[in-house]
């Protein structure tokens, strides 16, 4: 699943304006980034007679609204859905969420602030906070960033952005399948193909090696 990191803030402190800055540059580095608005009041979002409102109104407990550039989904819940739920659901194809709100969870969090609208930022900070965006420096070591500096921010993001796996040494398809290899079948298979193909005229500095084989009686040929 996609790490998560929650911005914070009291009401009117600018979370949504950070997030239309932020999400363009995150988008130009080649992240794809998922959002979570996070609602604690009774859910609204059909506007009154739209088909879809009407479809909801009539008592349809799932709504979808389809075309050919977006898909939309409004359906009853008994719940408030977990962020690992949202996740596995909705967010398997991005590289990173950012949510608005759940302060009261153990997300990373990111703290906006802005002095003209409150007198201070949260209370009760505690080791989830990453930093502080705001338009004041905060005392103590907290990472601290401008309501502007987007780039920067954008730049610390980027760098607590888990490391892609590298490359399997070794990968097989059968039929045009992949076929899934432990760790030991692979290193044997990569470390005797290897060996065998280093002593031939010209593959001594491989790169990639790429061999088909096609089983069956081939002796008249």
């Amino acid at each position: 699943m996609p790490p998560v990191i929650a911005l914070v803030g009291r009401p009117d402190c600018g979370k949504t304006t950070l997030l239309e800055k932020l999400l363009p540059e995150l988008n130009r580095r080649g992240l794809k980034v998922g959002t979570i608005k996070h609602h604690v009041h009774a859910f609204e979002m059909d506007r009154e007679g739209k088909d879809t409102w009407r479809h909801k109104r009539a008592g349809a407990h799932v709504v979808a609204l389809s075309s050919p550039t977006g898909l939309g989904v409004i359906r009853d819940t008994d719940h408030d859905p977990a962020v690992p739920e949202l996740l596995d659901r909705y967010f398997y194809d991005v590289d990173l969420v950012l949510a608005e709100g759940y302060k009261h969870t153990d997300l990373p969090k990111i703290e906006v602030f802005r002095s003209s609208v409150h007198a201070a930022p949260l209370p009760d900070r505690d080791a989830t906070w990453l930093a502080l965006v705001s338009d004041l420096r905060p005392e103590g070591d907290l990472p601290w960033f401008g309501l502007e500096e987007i780039a920067a921010l954008a730049d610390f993001l980027m760098a607590r952005q888990p490391k892609p796996p590298p490359p399997p040494r070794a990968s097989l398809l059968v039929d045009g399948q992949s076929v899934a290899l432990n760790n030991f079948v692979e290193q044997i298979l990569a470390k005797t193909i290897t060996g065998m193909t280093s002593s031939l005229k010209g593959c001594a500095q491989a790169r990639e090696i790429t061999i088909t084989i096609r089983p069956g009686d081939h002796a008249d040929r």
